[in-house]
């Protein structure tokens, strides 16, 4: 038993893991794009949404961080999403070289639509797991964030 324990750590540290991971990331998007598609939204921009909403970007340097976009592709997606009337992008009134992004009311309006999707996907992803499992899952997924971070 111990071996086979031995032989899964083998696998995951020898690439196993980035597999997994990235598999299980792709298919959430997947599952998020398709129901998404209804709003005219990508899984990429609806980030930008909630990113807004919950406050944790403001300037597009913040949401290039937030969503782990490059500042081109970003500035590509903030066009789209402008296009759409779902956000505006405005210079900053004490420092003019600073643009923040701002949703407008229909991005607003978007952000309850969005939360009961991403209920809907995450809920199917979960389903079967115990309300211990899921903590469990999201304790483990901290793990690996935080033995990372402290490696520098």
């Amino acid at each position: 038993m111990a071996q086979d324990a031995g032989a899964e750590l083998d696998y995951l540290i020898g690439g196993g893991l980035g597999h997994l991971v990235n598999t299980v990331r792709n298919t959430v998007f997947m599952a998020l794009e398709h129901e998404l598609a209804p709003l005219d939204l990508t899984s990429s921009q609806f980030i930008v949404v909630i990113g807004a909403m919950r406050g944790r970007a403001r300037t597009v340097n913040e949401f290039c961080q937030f969503a782990g976009i490059d500042a081109g592709p970003m500035s590509r997606l903030l066009d789209r999403l402008e296009v759409k009337g779902i956000i505006q992008r405005l210079r900053d009134d004490l420092d003019r070289r600073q643009v923040n992004v701002e949703l407008t009311p229909k991005g607003s309006a978007l952000y309850p639509q969005i939360m009961e999707i991403i209920t809907r996907v995450y809920g199917q992803f979960l389903d079967g797991f115990s309300p211990a499992e899921a903590a469990q899952l999201q304790g483990l997924l901290q793990r690996l964030l935080a033995n990372r971070n402290a490696a520098g």
